[in-house]
C-alpha cells in the first residue's frame, strides 16, 4: 500500500509551519537538516513505496546524510567561500568553468555513494511502482514542453532569457534595462537547443526505466542492479553516442559562457550583493559543521556507554 495518502496531511502540516520555521532557522540549514524527510516524501510520490520499502529509504537516508554531513560538509563550505570572494569581480570562463567542475565533483561523488543504497531499493519495486514512475516522468515532461518549448526559436529563446534573468536577479539583485539586453543579445547569439535538452531528457529517463524494468523482470540482485546504475551514471551527462557527447560538451560550454558574461555585465554593488548571499549560504554550513559537532560527540558518548 502507497504511503502517499496517509503523508498528505503531514505534508500539508509541515508546509503551513514552514513560514514559522523560517524565522527561526536559516532557509539552508532548515531544509537541510530536514533533507532526508523532503527526499523520502519525493520517493514516495514518484514510486508509492510500501510499508517495507518506507523503512528501508529512511534508514538509507539518514546513513547517506550523516555521511555528507560529517565528511562533505567541510568541502562545501570551502568551495562557497571560494566562490564569495570571487564574486566581488568580473569571472573569466575558465574560472567558472573551474566551479563548474567542482560541482559536478560533489555530485558525481554523492551519486556513487549512493549507487549501493538505490539498487537495494531497486531490487524491491514492482511492476506497479515502475508504472507510477513513468506516469510522473510524463506528467514533468508535459510540464517541461509547455514551459521550455513554444514553438518557435525566437519564442524559445525569449523563454530561456526570461528564466535566467530572474535567476540574476535572485543572486544579483536588481539589474537595469542595459544589462537585460545585454543577457538576451548574448542568448541570442548563443541559442541552446531545447529540443535537443528535451530529448537528453527523455533519454536518460528512458535509460532508468529500462534498467528497472530489468531489475524487476530478470530478478537481478542487487550488485548486479549496482552494476547497471553504475553505469547510467557514467552515461548520464554525455550519452553514448557520438551526437550526445557533442550536444553535452556544448551545452557545458554555453552555460560556462552566459555565467562568465552575466558576472562581466553586473556592477560592483551588484556583485558585493550576490556576494553577500553566498556568504549567508556558507555561514549557514558553517553552522551546520558546528551541529554535526556536537551531534558526533553525542553519538560517540552513546556508543561508549
Amino acid at each position: 500500500m502507497s504511503l502517499s495518502k496517509p503523508l498528505q496531511t503531514i505534508k500539508i502540516t509541515a508546509i503551513c509551519c514552514l513560514f514559522l520555521l523560517i524565522t527561526a532557522c536559516s532557509a539552508v540549514r532548515f531544509v537541510y537538516n530536514q533533507g532526508d524527510t523532503l527526499i523520502r516524501w519525493w520517493i514516495d510520490d514518484h514510486i508509492g513505496l510500501t510499508a517495507e520499502q518506507e523503512f528501508l529509504t529512511r534508514e538509507l537516508l539518514e546513513q547517506q546524510f550523516w555521511w555528507h554531513r560529517t565528511e562533505q560538509l567541510t568541502d562545501v563550505s570551502k568551495t562557497l567561500e571560494q566562490l564569495r570572494r570571487q564574486l566581488n569581480r568580473p569571472l573569466s570562463t575558465d574560472e567558472v568553468s573551474q566551479f563548474s567542475d567542482d560541482l559536478k565533483k560533489f555530485i558525481y561523488k554523492i551519486a556513487k555513494k549512493t549507487t549501493p543504497d538505490a539498487a537495494k531499493l531497486f531490487v524491491t519495486l514492482q511492476s506497479n511502482q515502475i508504472e507510477t514512475m513513468q506516469k510522473r516522468m510524463q506528467k514533468g515532461n508535459e510540464k517541461f514542453v509547455k514551459e521550455w518549448l513554444p514553438p518557435s526559436l525566437e519564442k524559445q529563446n525569449k523563454v530561456r532569457a526570461d528564466k535566467v534573468i530572474d535567476r540574476v536577479e535572485w543572486l544579483f539583485g536588481s539589474i537595469n534595462k542595459e544589462q537585460e539586453e545585454k543577457i538576451r543579445q548574448h542568448i541570442k547569439n548563443n541559442p541552446l537547443d531545447m529540443n535537443m535538452v528535451y530529448q537528453e531528457r527523455l533519454r536518460r529517463q528512458n535509460d532508468l526505466i529500462k534498467i528497472v524494468k530489468s531489475i524487476q523482470q530478470n530478478k537481478l540482485n542487487q550488485q548486479q542492479a549496482e552494476d547497471l546504475l553504475t553505469t547510467y551514471i557514467k552515461n548520464f551527462e554525455y550519452g553514448t553516442t557520438k551526437e550526445q557527447l557533442e550536444f553535452g560538451k556544448r551545452r557545458s560550454a554555453l552555460g560556462v559562457q552566459l555565467s562568465a558574461f552575466i558576472t562581466q555585465t553586473m556592477n560592483d554593488e551588484q556583485r558585493k550583493y550576490a556576494s553577500g548571499r553566498v556568504e549567508t549560504w556558507a555561514l549557514d554550513v558553517q553552522e551546520l559543521i558546528k551541529e554535526s559537532s556536537v551531534l558526533a560527540a553525542k553519538r560517540s558518548a552513546l556508543t561508549n556507554r
